[in-house]
């Protein structure tokens, strides 16, 4: 039984937990950034005094053994009523059972046995924190949700990524990467869904002292704000600067270039263009390799009713994406 820990949050993080749910001789745990502050995640921080669980609820839906009727009410979002539109039922659920219980890290772990979730899902730290993007032109911009769908110039590029104040791994996220026989990082957006991980203490050091494989699933399409016309070599080298490129065992990235035409068009309105692969031109370190495999799912993913947030329409196809991880990971 190999121990997989899949670092991240939002639905690349899903869709790794998804392709990997069904596969019996894997142990999975998800570790979940939590300085989401957009949409119902918002509303959670401010009128409840939660940390968001958005990331969270998606894995438990990812990893949830039970029928496929309580995936849909976890996932459902409100799309009437005043105050409730745009909240999901799952982050309502987490809310209720978090008071009742006494504490968030409790109502997570009573609700992944609700839902008869294959393997763990832990925070990867309970403090309250901001993240802060410094850009190359000495802005500063405070917020998951303010980086991710910026008002701001989004060709600038961060030059730093910091929570403010600052945090610390959870003692249980920390045994699950040191004892991990291999480790996945991506997809998701760069910087609020995979360095905000990084840029929690002890989680870069954590890594580079486990003995796991380290592998990292390049993005489909650049965004926004974040990473606009960035190429694959460019990911890493924002990568390098919370933890050293060696470090990353096994670069997965997509080779299927036959993206749908008309999810194209929409991309360019966000200015989002797919990430041009320019790895064989990059001097990775020679513990570093670069495996590519058609990882495209063809066809568009539909955004939920009453969901405001810029959501990806293009993602990696989950069964094929599942398939390559676990000849990864049964080689090693």
């Amino acid at each position: 039984m190999k121990h997989v820990v899949v670092i991240g949050g939002g639905t690349g993080t899903y869709t790794v937990l998804s392709s990997l749910r069904d596969k019996k001789d894997l142990h999975l745990t998800a570790l979940i950034t939590m300085v989401d502050d957009g949409g119902s995640n918002k509303v959670l921080r401010d009128e409840f005094g939660l940390l968001p669980t958005s990331g969270v609820r998606l894995a438990m839906v990812a990893l949830c053994t039970k029928p496929s009727l309580l995936r849909e009410l976890f996932m459902y979002r409100f799309h009437q009523g005043k105050g409730i539109s745009g909240m999901t039922f799952g982050n309502l659920f987490l809310a209720a059972l978090s008071d009742i219980v006494g504490s968030q890290e409790e109502a997570i772990e009573q609700t992944c046995g609700i839902l008869s979730v294959k393997g763990k899902i832990l925070p990867i730290s309970y403090e309250d924190v901001k993240l802060v993007a410094q850009y190359e032109n000495g802005l500063e911009v405070v917020g998951e949700h303010a980086i991710d769908d910026p008002e701001h110039d989004g060709t600038l590029r961060i030059k730093r990524l910091l929570t403010r104040p600052t945090a610390t791994i959870s003692e249980k996220a920390k045994e699950a990467i040191l004892t991990a026989d291999a480790i996945i990082m991506g997809p998701g957006d760069l910087y609020t869904n995979t360095i905000a991980n990084l840029v929690i203490e002890g989680v870069p050091e954590a890594i580079q002292k486990s003995a796991a494989h380290v592998i990292f699933v390049e993005n489909l399409m650049t965004e926004d704000g974040e990473t606009r016309n960035y190429t694959a070599s460019m990911h890493l080298e924002d990568i390098s600067k919370y933890l050293p490129v060696e470090s990353v065992n096994t670069i997965l990235i997509n080779s299927d270039t036959q993206y749908p035409k008309e999810v194209l068009e929409k991309y360019q309105n966000e200015h989002s263009i797919p990430v041009v692969d320019d790895l064989d031109s990059y001097n990775l370190p020679t513990s570093t390799k670069v495996m590519h495999a058609p990882i495209l799912l063809k066809e568009e993913v539909e955004v939920q009713k009453a969901d405001t947030m810029r959501r990806s329409m293009i993602r990696h196809d989950p069964k094929k994406l599942g398939k390559v991880l676990h000849q990864i990971i049964e080689s090693l």
